[in-house]
């Protein structure tokens, strides 16, 4: 089935967020695949993006700036464009035929979002996949039409949904009072697990140069007559999902260092210097072997390196994506953080992050530090493939790591809970093969029936 994509930019194998999740899903699709750009967009090298075919349509004279006088004008321009765009922007370009392509759009661009919606108008079969609720609360309206009105007209037209999220799929229910449609639920494919398979040594014995010594015998959690001694009782409104006891093991390493490994918004950025904060307090109090290494671009390092410099915390560069594997698996704990802000509430509440699934393969626990109802901290609870703190004080923080090294039997368990889930649930052919049956039943041509398929 040719599909028409409409999105931020052309998927590439180190695109982040959108642009990553949309290349692992369709990296070896045998469909024809076309992605529709503006003009004046920047296409990448073809040995990164996704195998696909290039259709511009016009961009229009109102582009925003990106100068520091673009903090001014862009709203106007954005406006303007808008209303251009409803006139001119599909004028000129040769559409494909509507009864054979599906289009899919899924994008944090107001002027893309709308592009897809006039294709709906034109009577194409449009299936929207919303990753976050960057919508929420977004006032933007122009000449003839309004963001609210255009998200709510594609849902309500389409014949199915893509959401990273089932709380994502409510949230849009009530807020646009719509009625359920078939709706997928996609995450980001988990890597391969080779890398993971090669490295992983639960039983390993800690490293014996370290000072730091972890209990090995079996220590049962807060679910069988806690007292209050029991290191995992003296936190339980700060972790999660530790609960159930498993045969005792070692942790793989005696070194307690933190990845965390992506992008640095601000829908992140609270929780993680909340996190090299905690960091910082352990390795004053003595700890040195608690340790956060951050991997990300020069750009988003440099913007945030003032909290979260420090003793413990060490900026170690941008990986390619390829290369990620092995290096998540040398860490203790692969860190998620969702912000506590209630600015950015909305992101934290609906966004499951692409780099959960990643971090799943590499066969260590994963730590989620957010509000205790983001929607990546109910994932890693669900699947059991980690720890949550839902604080962000970092003496809490603190706390609740030095309470996760005494948790081996824990740790175990949810390692393997995650590789598992990665090399089945999550792996790339499961969840390919689950997206291209579902889009084939949604099309007119293709199928045409709605997909009896559960949500997630």
């Amino acid at each position: 089935m040719p599909i028409l994509l409409i999105t931020d930019s052309i998927p590439c194998s180190n695109g982040a967020g959108i642009s990553q999740t949309l290349y692992n899903l369709f990296h070896g699709y045998s469909g024809a695949i076309t992605v529709l750009v503006p003009s004046d967009e920047a296409i990448a090298p073809s040995d990164t993006r996704l195998h696909a075919s290039i259709l511009q349509y016009a961009a229009g004279p109102y582009r925003p700036l990106k100068s520091r006088l673009g903090r001014f004008v862009n709203p106007t321009l954005q406006r303007k464009q808008l209303a251009w765009q409803a006139r001119h922007a599909l004028a000129h370009i040769n559409l494909p035929e509507k009864e054979k392509y599906l289009i899919l759009v899924s994008t944090t661009v107001p002027h893309k979002l709308h592009l897809a919606w006039l294709l709906s108008q034109r009577d194409y079969t449009v299936v929207p996949y919303f990753m976050d609720d960057w919508m929420a609360n977004n006032s933007l309206r122009w000449k003839g039409g309004n963001l609210q009105q255009v998200v709510k007209d594609l849902l309500a037209a389409a014949p199915a949904w893509l959401m990273i999220s089932e709380a994502l799929k409510n949230t849009l229910i009530k807020r646009y009072e719509l009625a359920p449609k078939p709706c997928l639920v996609v995450h980001n494919p988990s890597p391969t697990v080779e890398f993971a398979v090669s490295g992983l040594q639960f039983a390993g014995r800690p490293d014996e140069h370290s000072t730091f010594k972890l209990p090995t015998g079996n220590r049962e959690s807060t679910e069988s007559q806690p007292t209050s001694g029991d290191d995992s009782y003296a936190i339980t409104k700060l972790l999660v999902g530790a609960a159930k006891p498993a045969p005792s093991c070692q942790l793989p390493t005696a070194n307690c260092q933190l990845i965390y490994a992506g992008s640095i918004w601000p829908m992140h950025a609270d929780a993680l210097i909340a996190v090299a904060q905690a960091i910082h307090l352990l390795q004053r109090q003595g700890s040195s072997n608690f340790a956060l290494h951050v991997y990300t671009s020069e750009a988003h390092w440099k913007q945030y390196a003032s909290k979260l410099q420090g003793p413990g915390v060490e900026y170690m560069g941008w990986k390619p994506y390829a290369e990620l594997p092995p290096v998540l698996n040398m860490g203790w704990l692969l860190l998620c953080t969702a912000s506590f802000a209630e600015a950015y509430a909305p992101f934290s509440l609906s966004s499951v992050q692409t780099k959960l699934t990643d971090y799943m393969a590499a066969g260590r626990p994963l730590l989620y530090v957010g509000p205790p109802d983001g929607a990546s901290g109910q994932f890693v609870e669900e699947q059991d493939c980690g720890f949550t703190i839902g604080n962000g004080n970092p003496a809490d923080i603190a706390e609740g790591l030095q309470a996760i090294a005494r948790m081996p039997t824990q740790y175990q368990r949810k390692a393997q809970n995650g590789l598992k889930a990665a090399s089945t649930t999550f792996s790339k052919g499961v969840v390919q093969q689950r997206l291209y049956a579902f889009l084939a039943q949604v099309h007119p041509i293709y199928g045409g029936v709605a997909p009896a398929m559960p949500a997630h």
